[in-house]
């Protein structure tokens, strides 16, 4: 059998990190490709922290990419998949977010990619698994998506558990913005949602003292206040399965 390469998109987000720290803490013959743009969406310093734990691991490389922006996906992910020549790659998972463009869109630009890159698989739906028998390679591919768009953050807020009044009432302030010729996208605006559901809705006083340690996104996945076993989770979670199947 081949030594294993796989490549994980968003290595330095909460999705991505845990799968990465865990495939190589429990798999030896595997090497990750981490690929993150590590923004600033949450905390970069949370980020930044996150790849420096992943770099410990001999069998992680690290490459800093910006999906949403086409020529650098097309560009730096072809080059980069050239170099580490793909007849060598035993399996390959890629994690991307539906956005505003939809599940449709992302995976053409997935199969464009794969085609540029002469890889003969062309993905129909997301969530499967195809195999280049040629390069003798098996690729994963995922979308986050709620009803075929959105991102992780639209997935959150579906699943949260506990009473979000402080959130909630973040839609009274984007209707007066709207109201006075001010506008907020949708994306930004489901992010504030979840930094508020975080920071206001689910820290008590005493951790609000030090909510930059208390109440961050690292914090808050550890505790009781999303439904993991909401069924939105369901396609996220056997394509994860896919990855447990690596031997």
């Amino acid at each position: 059998m081949k030594y294993k390469n796989i490549l994980i998109t968003g290595s330095a987000g909460f999705i991505g990190f845990h799968l990465s720290k865990y495939l190589l803490e429990n798999y030896k013959d595997i090497n990750i490709i981490g690929i993150d743009n590590l923004n600033n969406y949450y905390n970069p310093i949370l980020k930044e922290k996150r790849n420096n734990i992943l770099k410990n691991y001999e069998n992680y490389n690290f490459v800093k990419l910006d999906f949403s922006k086409w020529d650098d996906l097309e560009n730096n992910l072809k080059n980069k998949l050239k170099n580490m020549k793909l007849d060598e790659i035993d399996k390959l998972g890629i994690i991307l977010d539906a956005d505003d463009k939809g599940i449709e869109y992302r995976i053409k630009q997935v199969n464009s990619i794969f085609k540029e890159l002469e890889i003969n698989i062309i993905f129909d739906c997301h969530n499967e698994l195809k195999k280049d028998d040629t390069l003798d390679i098996e690729i994963f591919c995922h979308i986050l998506n709620i009803d075929g768009y959105g991102e992780l953050e639209d997935i959150l807020k579906t699943i949260k558990t506990t009473n979000s009044i402080f959130a909630d009432c973040l839609s009274s302030w984007k209707k007066c913005l709207e109201e006075n010729g001010k506008h907020i996208k949708e994306k930004d605006f489901i992010k504030f949602w979840i930094n508020n559901y975080i920071r206001f809705d689910t820290c008590n006083k005493e951790e609000q003292k030090q909510i930059s340690k208390k109440c961050n996104f690292e914090k808050a996945m550890q505790k009781d206040i999303w439904d993991f076993e909401h069924q939105v989770l369901d396609s996220l979670k056997e394509f994860l399965r896919l990855f447990s199947e690596v031997k």
